[in-house]
């Protein structure tokens, strides 16, 4: 059985109005340095086959997708068709969650670079922040998430499994780090890699 390594790298990538603080060139760079046979990217087939790029963050779209067109790197959009959107609610919990966009913003704001946002306290202070405001929504918009992430989990798996022995670099919100990494451990055909060691 071919082995295929997989490894996630992790993006604050829905505030696509906040400035990135870093320079883009340092994705692209890191990226470059990778080579990945295949990049996954959150972004709908639609959104990829009619080349509708307006509504996505800048790391795809100023950054990883025209690294792409640049280079052999396949890009295979992983997102369902109706990715659930940010979650919100009235009253205290919807201030809540509100205030917790803000920290996530200026986490993103104060980053110096891609690698400050996967690992060390950045990356668990957002990982907690994204699981927090979406147990502030409600049930349904945790189903709703849980059910993304499973979609972005199988997707890559179907691309191992009609690929094998690929090199994947997977580029997802923060929020899906931790539990697409876990998923994808439990099938002995992914070795789950850190980034740096694709």
């Amino acid at each position: 059985m071919s082995v295929t390594p997989v490894a996630v790298l992790g993006t604050l990538a829905e505030f696509h109005k906040e400035p990135i603080p870093y320079d883009l060139n340092a994705l692209v760079r890191l990226v470059s340095n990778l080579r990945p046979d295949m990049l996954c990217l959150d972004m709908t087939p639609e959104q990829w086959q009619e080349r509708d790029f307006g509504e996505l963050p800048p790391e795809y779209r100023e950054a990883l997708l025209p690294l792409a067109y640049q280079t052999d790197i396949v890009v295979a959009p992983i997102a369902g068709a109706n990715p659930p959107s940010e979650p919100s609610a009235l009253g205290w919990r919807g201030k809540t969650i509100a205030t917790i966009r803000r920290w996530l913003a200026y986490l993103q704001r104060t980053a110096p670079g891609p690698d400050a946002i996967n690992q060390g306290i950045r990356h668990h202070t957002a990982d907690l922040l994204y699981n927090l405001s979406t147990w502030l929504a409600g049930k349904e918009t945790r189903l709703a998430w849980q059910e993304h992430t499973r979609h972005l989990t199988q997707a890559i798996l179907d691309l191992a499994r009609h690929d094998p022995g690929s090199r994947i670099l997977v580029v997802v919100n923060v929020r899906h780090c931790h539990l697409v990494r876990s998923a994808l451990k439990k099938y002995r055909q992914i070795q789950v890699v850190k980034y740096s060691e694709l």
